[in-house]
């Protein structure tokens, strides 16, 4: 297991998941903390990156992975989950995205920030237009924070993964109905495993992409390229 040579600051409402993550991070020869943060608490992320700033004394990479998805017909949707989804999958990514770029420029040695979009930044999700909403205004956040911060040599870039087993798709994952569609959906006729968003993330972070900003990076099997 590789780390690319990070230190690695995990950060979650789920503090016993990002623990567990941290000792299979240290016991595989990586190095690891773990701050619990619920991103829709300004003080949480003021927090997280002064204890990373303690730690480390700098930010040289951001991942904003944190996300909520509530369905719900259009006609019916509730204002209050409207708020919860754009208040985890926008809004506290650019207060994140903020704090960690004052901190960039602040050590003038540049940086790279990678914000997870999702399919839906580009494509209708059906009863579900908090999520589709939140997801194409980060699409253009992260392009307008590029946009803002290239003079800093700080590069902004969108990785949007499809979808892959996890526990935010595990709905999907349990009907087999569902399941078997969005397989055919791509063209890899198949769900995309965890382990290959590893590659991509890496290549964002590293200086491999180190002409590469305000850009849309698809991890999908072909589900974004495939015809009728």
């Amino acid at each position: 297991m590789s780390f690319a040579g990070a230190k690695v600051v995990l950060a979650s409402r789920s503090v016993n998941t990002i623990i567990d993550n941290c000792k299979i991070i240290i016991e595989n020869g990586g190095v690891a903390i773990a701050v619990e943060t619920d991103v829709t608490e300004y003080s949480h992320l003021t927090n997280l990156v002064k204890t990373t700033i303690s730690k480390w004394n700098q930010v040289d990479i951001l991942v904003n992975c944190a996300g909520v998805t509530i369905g719900q017909e259009s006609l019916k949707y509730k204002r209050d989950d409207w708020d919860k989804t754009h208040n985890t999958n926008l809004r506290s990514v650019f207060d994140l995205c903020q704090l960690v770029g004052n901190q960039m420029i602040k050590n003038k040695n540049g940086g790279s920030i990678i914000n997870i979009t999702s399919l839906a930044a580009v494509l209708a999700s059906t009863n579900n237009p908090a999520y589709g909403a939140a997801k194409g205004g980060l699409k253009q956040l992260s392009k307008a924070l590029a946009a803002d911060w290239a003079k800093y040599k700080i590069r902004v870039n969108n990785l949007a993964p499809g979808y892959f087993n996890t526990e935010f798709n595990k709905k999907s994952w349990k009907n087999p109905e569902l399941r078997k569609i969005r397989s055919q959906r791509t063209l890899l006729n198949r769900w995309v495993e965890p382990h290959e968003i590893i590659g991509p993330a890496i290549f964002l972070a590293s200086d491999a992409s180190s002409f590469m900003t305000g850009q849309d990076l698809y991890i999908d099997g072909g589900f974004l390229a495939k015809s009728l």
